[in-house]
C-alpha cells in the first residue's frame, strides 16, 4: 500500500513547537517542515525564544507557516499571562490544579512553572486558531510545554525526540511524556531502543523511527571543485560532540607524516576560541582553517571541495551526543567518502569498509591512519561513495520520511474524528 495520502477539507493542521527557530544547527527541522508544506500540511510555527543568530538559512523565507513566539514568564508579561489562566481556572478548577501539582513535582518546580505559564497562553491561542493537534521538537522543554498544554486543556499532542534532548533529560519525565503523548518519532534506531526500554510495551507501540532525510534535489553528486592538495571536510557546531579536538590532533599526525593536504571546518560555536588555540599551538595554522557557520547553500559548494569528510563524534559525561549527523547524510548524498566513530545511530547510515569508515572515539592515532589510507587510495574513495550514495537514496530520502511523518499526523487527526480522509495512512513499523 501507498504511503501517500489522499486528504480531503479540513487539511491537516498541525502546530509545531519548537525551543529556537530560526536556528541554522537546525534546518533539519526546518527542511521537515517545507517537506510537510510541499505535501500539504497546513503548519503553524511556535517558537520558545528566538536564538537572534546572525547566518539565517535563505530557506526560512520559503516557509509559509506563520510563526509566533510564546511571551516570555516576564514582569512585563505579568497581566498577559494572568489573565491567560484566570481563564483556564474558570473553565475547569479541577484540571488546572491537577497541570499544578504537575509542575511542582519536577526537580526544578521552577522551570516547571515557567512552562506551564507558557503552555496555558499557547493553548489558548491553538483553541482560538482551530489546531487541534500539537508537535514538539525534543524531548526536553519543548515536550515540556506541550505536556502542560495537553493537562490544561486536553489537547492532544506528539514529540520527535533526538539527541541530547533524550539522554540528558530526566527518564522519568521522558517516559511520562511518552505515555501520554498521541505517538514519540526519534531519528536512529539506536534512540528507538533506549526510549521503548523507558516504557511499557503498549507505549512502545507508538514510537516510530523516521529517519531525518536530505533533499535530493539538493544534494547529489556534483563535479568537484579542484584543489591544490586533498581536502578534510569537518562541518558542525563547535560544541565537545563532535570530537573535533581530535581531529585537530589527526592533522599533526598527518602533517608529521609529510602528508600533503588542507582542513576546512565549518561552522560556529563555543569551542571556536580553544580549536583556534589548539591549531595556533599545534602550528597548524597553514593547513586547518576554520569557516565558521554557513548557510546549506554555501555547505552544498564547500562539498565539492571535499577529498574527505571526517566527524570524530563523541559521548560526553553526561550523555550528550549526536544521533546521526545530518551533515554525514549530506556529504554522502553527494558521493563524499566518509570517516566517523561507532557511536549512537552513525552505524546505521555509515556500515564500516561498506558506505564509510569507522574509527574508535577520542583515539586520534586512528583516525589519523584511517585518513592516511583514505587520501592515499582513489578506487576505496570511489567505492565508499557510491555505496554512500545508495545507502542514503534508500533510507534517508527527505521527501519519503516526511511522507511517513504525515501519514503518523493524519492516522492521529483521524483517531481524534477530526479530519476525513479518502485512503488510510500507513507508516513503517516501530521495529
Amino acid at each position: 500500500m501507498s504511503d501517500e495520502l489522499v486528504i480531503s477539507s479540513p487539511r491537516v493542521r498541525i502546530a509545531y513547537l519548537l525551543k529556537r527557530y530560526p536556528r541554522l544547527s537546525e534546518t533539519f527541522i526546518l527542511h521537515e517542515m517545507l517537506a510537510l508544506e510541499a505535501r500539504g500540511v497546513d503548519l503553524h510555527v511556535y517558537a520558545m525564544m528566538d536564538p537572534n543568530e546572525t547566518t539565517v538559512h535563505p530557506d526560512v523565507k520559503r516557509l509559509a507557516a506563520s510563526v509566533t513566539y510564546l511571551p516570555l514568564p516576564t514582569l512585563g508579561n505579568v497581566s498577559l499571562l494572568a489573565r491567560t489562566h484566570s481563564i483556564l481556572l474558570w473553565r475547569d478548577p479541577r484540571r488546572y490544579f491537577a497541570s499544578v501539582r504537575l509542575a511542582l513535582t519536577r526537580s526544578n518546580s521552577l522551570v516547571g512553572l515557567r512552562h506551564l505559564l507558557r503552555a496555558g497562553w499557547l493553548g489558548l491561542d491553538l483553541q482560538r486558531k482551530g489546531i487541534r493537534h500539537l508537535h514538539a521538537h525534543f524531548a526536553h522543554g519543548p515536550a515540556a510545554t506541550a505536556q502542560f498544554v495537553h493537562a490544561l486543556t486536553g489537547m492532544p499532542y506528539s514529540f520527535t525526540g533526538h539527541a541530547k534532548d533524550i539522554y540528558t533529560t530526566e527518564k522519568a519525565r521522558v517516559s511520562q511524556r511518552m505515555r501520554e503523548a498521541r505517538f514519540v518519532v526519534t531519528c536512529t534506531s539506536h534512540n528507538m531502543e533506549y526510549l521503548a526500554n523507558l516504557v511499557d510495551a503498549k507505549t512502545a507501540q507508538r514510537l516510530h523511527r523516521i529517519y531525518h532525510g536530505v533533499d535530493l534535489r539538493r544534494f547529489h553528486p556534483q563535479e568537484p571543485i579542484e584543489q591544490e592538495k586533498p581536502v578534510i571536510l569537518a562541518v558542525g557546531r563547535l560544541v565537545e560532540k563532535k570530537g573535533l579536538r581530535y581531529l585537530v590532533e589527526a592533522c599533526a599526525m598527518l602533517r608529521n607524516r609529510g602528508i600533503a593536504f588542507r582542513c576546512l571546518i565549518v561552522g560556529g560555536g563555543p569551542l571556536r576560541d580553544a580549536l583556534y588555540e589548539q591549531i595556533t599551538a599545534l602550528q597548524l595554522d597553514e593547513t586547518i582553517e576554520l569557516l565558521g557557520p554557513r548557510t546549506q547553500e554555501e555547505v552544498a559548494q564547500i562539498y565539492r571541495q571535499a577529498t574527505v569528510m571526517a566527524l570524530p563524534c563523541v559521548v560526553m559525561d553526561n550523555g550528550d551526543r549526536d544521533g546521526i549527523p545530518n551533515v554525514l547524510v549530506e556529504a554522502m548524498a553527494m558521493g563524499i567518502p566518509v570517516v566517523s566513530t561507532a557511536i549512537s545511530g552513525i552505524p546505521e547510515l555509515v556500515q564500516h569498509a561498506h558506505s564509510g569508515l569507522l574509527v574508535p572515539p577520542r583515539d586520534a592515532a586512528a583516525l589519523a591512519e584511517t585518513l592516511a589510507t583514505l587520501l592515499a587510495d582513489a578506487n576505496q574513495r570511489r567505492a565508499l561513495g557510491e555505496a554512500a550514495l545508495q545507502v542514503v537514496a534508500e533510507r534517508f530520502d527527505l521527501a519519503h520520511n516526511a511522507a511517513r511523518l504525515e501519514a503518523l499526523f493524519a492516522a492521529t487527526l483521524v483517531a481524534d474524528g477530526q479530519t476525513p480522509i479518502t485512503q488510510a495512512p500507513t507508516a513503517e513499523p516501530t521495529k
